[in-house]
């Protein structure tokens, strides 16, 4: 798959963090009420209905804690988990007979691969480091000041981690259940880069290990091989479906790339539509694709569905936590098994049966939410 072919149809403009709706929450002021709403400072009322009491809201909140208090990408950068070298280890001071040979780099492919599934990545693709992706600058939420990034040239490569999210969580979006699986899914990102790129220093070379901080994780992912971008504006991998969290690791050591793929999701996306109808904020777009932004919350100048998304975050602050609609009824977001895998293989073969999958989809329910008063009842 040609990646500039499918997504580019111009210059991609550069975006500057600050922009980013999280961060927009936090300076400008028409959005203060909805912050307050979203990052908990209001507490929901003892008695409220199943999935939304105090019980799950502390599972959302644990899920978050190794993020929150280890990493913080979501917040700042260059900290904890996410730090970008180790005052302990200067990669220049291994002995050159210990770093692994730069010209080897089928080998070192397979040793980085190797780890970061043991580490708990369950999809890992390299791409080289495409700077159009980088943050202009970067936006500290809680200093509320922007910073500077400057990424030295000799880091070339990207090594990209898919984390899949729990399915049955998710079941229940967009209540506190779902909106744990999220919080756990920034923890694990933060310790499975962490782990990576402390793997990599160990080996003699450098590594700037990233959460949603630093640079865009989804165009890496898609030119690394890990999916293709969906009408939700989130990435679509063949597995897990949008039903994951992306973290990444750049690094000077030399690695071979991976190709972007094509497996039907863009085709399927533009018929399908149901993360559209099923949005509660109304902030997907059911038209066709545009480079052009809705907002200064969009990257413009790729082709594909921008996301209106101040209607994601006030729906976001209306509901208490997250939402996760557009992954819930995605029907690719469904685990393994004979008839899925065989949907999956008609999606990817026969895009005409595209609406009739649709249908089926609706018919089998799919797309309904679980009786969030069985949640704790259920192993």
């Amino acid at each position: 798959m040609d990646f500039e072919a499918k997504y580019m149809a111009g210059d991609a403009r550069l975006f500057d963090q600050k922009n980013e709706m999280f961060k927009r929450a936090r300076w400008e002021p028409e959005l203060r009420e909805a912050a307050r709403k979203v990052y908990g400072l209001i507490r929901p009322k003892s008695g409220q209905k199943a999935g939304y009491q105090h019980e799950e809201m502390a599972l959302r909140n644990a899920s978050w804690f190794l993020e929150m208090s280890f990493a913080r990408g979501t917040i700042e950068n260059n900290f904890g988990m996410y730090r970008w070298g180790d005052r302990r280890l200067a990669p220049n001071e291994l002995p050159e007979d210990l770093k692994l040979n730069p010209k080897a780099t089928e080998y070192n492919t397979r040793l980085v691969k190797k780890a970061a599934r043991l580490y708990g990545a369950d999809m890992v693709g390299i791409c080289r480091l495409d700077r159009r992706w980088i943050y202009t600058r970067g936006y500290n939420l809680h200093t509320r000041q922007e910073y500077d990034i400057n990424i030295p040239d000799d880091y070339q490569y990207v090594i990209n981690i898919a984390l899949e999210s729990d399915y049955d969580a998710y079941k229940y979006a967009p209540a506190f259940p779902g909106a744990a699986a999220v919080g756990l899914g920034y923890s694990k990102m933060a310790f499975v880069a962490g782990l990576i790129a402390q793997f990599l220093r160990q080996l003699g070379y450098k590594a700037i290990p990233c959460g949603n901080d630093t640079a865009m994780s989804v165009p890496h992912a898609i030119q690394a091989g890990l999916g293709e971008l969906g009408r939700n504006g989130i990435l679509i991998t063949p597995r897990f479906g949008p039903r994951v969290r992306l973290c990444k690791v750049f690094t000077d050591l030399p690695l071979v790339c991976d190709r972007p793929i094509e497996f039907g999701a863009t085709e399927f996306c533009h018929v399908c539509k149901k993360c559209a109808k099923n949005c509660p904020g109304r902030a997907i777009t059911d038209g066709p694709r545009t480079t052009e932004p809705i907002s200064i919350s969009n990257a413009g100048g790729t082709l594909k569905w921008y996301l209106d998304s101040r209607r994601c975050y006030e729906f976001w602050a209306k509901n208490g936590t997250d939402c996760g609609n557009c992954v819930r009824v995605c029907p690719f977001n469904k685990p393994a098994g004979i008839i899925h895998d065989i949907t999956r293989w008609f999606i990817e073969r026969f895009p005409q049966l595209d609406s009739a999958i649709v249908k089926a989809d609706d018919l089998f329910g799919y797309d309904k939410q679980a009786d969030l008063e069985t949640y704790w009842d259920k192993d």
